[in-house]
């Protein structure tokens, strides 16, 4: 008994460090509040523990996933606001040691990429982020969504698309673009 014990405290210590800061940033986005969001994370973790969810066989991404989203959305309910966007949070992630130029392009960059996303309707924003922030099948996206794997891939291409057309002509304003003409002789 003592060894399963001890299996199942250190199973459980690596699904906290696997999916904790996932978490955190999928909770921060829905709530916009980063206290709020560590207390979604922590509730989120007692009740896979509390509800024997270590002693299932398959991965608990989606169930956690999931369960996050769930009392993320009732916490804004309460409160009355979503949000699904927060800069703050991707700045404050850690750079390599770059250059401080390369920093403030960087910035730069994410921060007019994200004011693009900010454009999409709010499943779009989910759904991006569950697939290339926390890169999830669309299965488990579809499954934390509460919709259909091929609902989660029409959302995923109508808001790639969108992006590409926006960024297309939000980049002719900030990057001007003139091609020269050579002539062959």
């Amino acid at each position: 008994m003592r060894g399963g014990k001890i299996e199942t405290g250190q199973h459980f210590e690596e699904v906290i460090k696997r999916f904790e800061i996932p978490l955190l940033q999928y909770a921060g986005r829905i709530i916009g509040d980063r206290e709020q969001a560590r207390d979604v994370v922590q509730e989120t973790f007692i009740k896979f523990q509390r509800n024997g969810a270590l002693r299932r066989d398959d991965q608990p991404a989606t169930w956690l996933f999931t369960v996050c989203r769930n009392r993320a959305l009732n916490v804004c309910r309460k409160e009355r606001r979503i949000m699904y966007l927060d800069e703050e949070l991707i700045e404050a992630r850690d750079s390599e040691q770059q250059m401080p130029f390369d920093q403030l392009e960087q910035k730069e960059a994410t921060g007019f990429l994200l004011r693009i996303v900010a454009t999409l309707p709010a499943r779009q924003q989910e759904v991006l982020q569950l697939k290339f922030q926390n890169d999830l099948s669309y299965q488990q996206i579809a499954d934390i969504m509460k919709t259909t794997a091929n609902n989660v891939g029409v959302l995923l291409h109508t808001a790639l698309r969108a992006l590409r057309q926006r960024y297309g002509e939000s980049a002719r304003d900030f990057i001007p673009f003139k091609p020269t003409t050579t002539k062959r002789k």
